[in-house]
């Protein structure tokens, strides 16, 4: 008989040998972060037109974010470039979570599975489970339904500032190279606009840790037709636009 794979096998208990203060850290986060799928470069410009300052850092092998206080009309927010891929990404996000964060507004690029333009934005309000590490945070299931009280609070901000959007089911995936055919097909009859990489984990984490959660993507590139890959520009011109945009979201929140 088959055996059932292991990330199936759903392990409830809260506690992890390793927590993620186990450090105990001195750090102290403001509770609403902007976690931000953008190059570093784009960090250092937007850091550029705001106060701030380095409130930490966290340290790994081959990657070393810092972590910073943003200031605007008296009210203090944390800003930390995310990494890319569910198992770093929900890394970071846990630890942050750890030191005080508690509502997260996370944002990034996408790509289109379905012709879409390019630096277009979009909400999942449900995230297809394509990657291994959701699975240690919720039990099994197809998808991440990210429709809560704090999402339908971030829609309405948007509407308020007047940006445009749509709202999408996202496919999570662990493999970027492996984004075949066959797979494009299936997840689209699925009803998967995009296709990115941590939204589901990302959401998983933050139900288990029971704080807020949503994301926004803005499209890069596109595999609508998956014979013929189009890397357009990857989304460049929404980096910076983006980070202002969900800067003033979350001050809203």
């Amino acid at each position: 008989m088959k055996e059932q794979p292991f990330i199936l096998e759903w392990d409830s208990n809260p506690h992890s040998v390793i927590e993620p203060n186990y450090e105990q850290q001195p750090f102290k986060f403001h509770s609403k972060l902007l976690f931000a799928f953008v190059p570093k470069e784009d960090i250092d410009n937007f850091l550029e037109q705001v106060p701030h300052k380095v409130l930490g850092s966290y340290d790994t092998i081959s990657f070393q974010p810092d972590i910073y206080e943003i200031e605007r009309n008296g009210e203090y927010f944390t800003l930390c470039q995310a990494p890319l891929g569910a198992p770093a990404a929900t890394q970071l996000l846990d630890w942050l979570i750890a030191y005080g964060v508690k509502k997260v507004l996370a944002f990034g690029n996408a790509g289109a599975v379905v012709d879409l333009p390019e630096n277009e934005m979009f909400i999942p309000t449900k995230a297809i489970r394509d990657e291994g590490t959701s699975f240690h945070y919720l039990e099994d299931s197809l998808m991440v339904d990210l429709n809560t009280e704090f999402l339908s609070q971030v829609k309405n901000v948007i509407t308020e500032l007047d940006y445009k959007y749509d709202e999408v089911t996202t496919w999570t995936t662990d493999a970027f190279f492996r984004e075949t055919s066959k797979k494009v097909k299936q997840f689209r009859d699925l009803g998967a606009s995009v296709v990115e990489m941590e939204c589901s984990a990302l959401a998983a984490c933050a139900q288990f840790r029971k704080l807020d959660f949503a994301q926004i993507l803005f499209t890069a590139d596109t595999l609508a037709n998956e014979l013929v890959y189009d890397p357009r520009d990857g989304g460049t011109n929404s980096h910076r636009r983006g980070l202002e945009i969900c800067f003033k979201i979350l001050q809203k929140l």
